[in-house]
């Protein structure tokens, strides 16, 4: 996996379908969690809360972006949406095409505004 200095890059080196939608989430990160800030961690993309604490992430394959929750056990699903095994974090695959649910994303989002560590 390339290393990347900054979202910015590890935006560029995917497709098109996949750069546009990871802009499009990163945007509406910035918008609904107030005071985040970003960092290369892992790999990909993460944001960081008010507190410093990192509490999401987007991961661009090459057909699908999963908008991840590092902190998913503090998370209330009680519809069960949040997917992957929960080592280390658990996501929703977001697709080129497809509608993207931003009241559920805003509700998720909204739980990791006050995560402390």
């Amino acid at each position: 996996m390339p290393k990347y200095e900054n979202h910015d890059e590890y935006i560029a080196d995917h497709d098109a379908p996949i750069a546009a939608l990871l802009t499009e989430l990163r945007t509406f990160i910035h918008a609904e969690l107030r005071g985040a800030s970003e960092k290369m961690r892992y790999g990909v993309p993460v944001f960081l809360n008010r507190h410093n604490v990192p509490v999401l992430y987007l991961f661009g394959s090459s057909d699908h972006v999963n908008f991840g929750f590092l902190r998913f056990d503090a998370l209330s699903d009680p519809d069960a949406v949040l997917i992957g095994s929960g080592k280390p974090s658990k996501h929703i695959e977001i697709r080129p095409g497809n509608p993207i649910d931003h009241t559920l994303l805003r509700g998720f989002i909204a739980q990791c505004a006050d995560l402390a560590a």
